[in-house]
């Protein structure tokens, strides 16, 4: 089928009033952070947060959904794994690349083949590149052969040994949601901020210029996203990327847990890159979809590293809130990044 996402005409009016024009859409300016850390503390907006961002028709729900599924469905046991260990892995290889073939190629075709939501809600209306300085020539191509001949069997290796070693009994582990339901529950908190921890730090470190000129390049060659280009990744970015799961070797955690945090991450950075504020079904939102904080790292590069969670971006400098203003202190502060990387004469 005919690509679409071409086909329409930027549509100001998609733009909210008196805000930035570089966007065909984008939230309300400026965008803000979590204020779970806020100081003095404010607990009803800190509750209010979570449950807006993370349990109303948001992809940490379908995250949750589909690790209960994929164990309960799809995973093997325990005990298959201390018997055959290798079929194991080729089961959880299929779940894996299967997870992410359903829901990035679901994206793809409904936002950027049917154009079934045309360019509302889309932050920048560019389509797909066709060029020679991606894999392929093509962008599509080469963020479907980055995500699934690197990230997934990388993915799949991290959790295979993840549960080879619980299978084991090298691992702490929750064998039944009975054993600590209260922490069962907390854990998947701890997760989601974990998780975004442990994104700035990973991104901080692939930003210093030779990890990016030889590792994370590969991944910023996407300006404008889509779907498949969450996971469009060097292998070395993979490794970095997945090496978040090392928390479960060290907390006592259910399979469920983990299945969680590694859907979160691979299934998180598909609809974060999705392109769209929001996926609409006859004009209706539907689910929470792209991240334009994210969207924001991608046009200047060197600003939120970070995800939304913990304000660690606020908290170095590296904040873009999406106005003008952030806009020219970010070019500033690039400049003299770069700049002080030069060596003197």
């Amino acid at each position: 089928m005919k690509d679409k996402s071409h086909s329409n005409a930027l549509q100001p009016e998609t733009v909210p009033a008196g805000s930035s024009r570089e966007w065909n859409f984008h939230p309300n300016l400026p965008i803000g952070m979590s204020p779970v850390f806020d100081l003095p503390p404010k607990p009803k907006a800190a509750l209010a947060w979570i449950a807006g961002a993370w349990l109303k028709r948001t992809p940490p729900v379908n995250h949750l959904i589909f690790a209960v599924a994929a164990y309960l469905l799809f995973w093997p046991s325990l005990d298959a794994i201390r018997s055959a260990p290798w079929a194991s892995a080729a089961q959880m290889l299929a779940v894996n690349s299967g997870s992410v073939l359903v829901l990035a190629g679901a994206l793809h075709i409904y936002l950027y083949v049917l154009a079934g939501q045309e360019m509302r809600l889309k932050f920048d209306v560019r389509p797909m590149e066709k060029s020679k300085r991606f894999t392929f020539g093509n962008q599509v191509w080469d963020n479907m052969f980055w995500s699934l001949a690197s990230g997934v069997p990388i993915w799949t290796a991290w959790v295979v040994l993840y549960f080879v070693a619980a299978a084991h009994g090298l691992v702490p582990m929750l064998e039944t949601i009975g054993a600590s339901p209260i922490w069962f529950v907390l854990f998947f908190f701890v997760i989601r901020f974990w998780q975004s921890f442990h994104f700035y730090w990973i991104h901080r470190l692939i930003h210093i210029p030779w990890m990016f000129r030889n590792v994370h390049h590969l991944h910023h060659r996407n300006i404008n996203v889509g779907p498949w280009s969450g996971l469009a990744m060097h292998p070395v970015e993979h490794v970095l990327y997945y090496s978040g799961i090392l928390i479960h070797f060290v907390l006592p955690s259910h399979p469920i847990h983990v299945l969680f945090h590694l859907f979160a991450l691979n299934l998180g950075a598909v609809f974060s890159h999705a392109g769209f504020d929001k996926i609409l079904v006859k004009d209706a939102e539907a689910i929470k979809a792209g991240s334009f904080h994210h969207q924001l790292h991608h046009r200047y590069f060197e600003c939120n590293y970070g995800s939304e969670e913990i304000p660690l971006d606020r908290w170095f400098g590296s904040f873009h809130d999406g106005t003008q203003a952030a806009t020219q202190r970010i070019r500033a502060r690039k400049k003299a990044l770069f700049s002080a990387k030069q060596p003197r004469a």
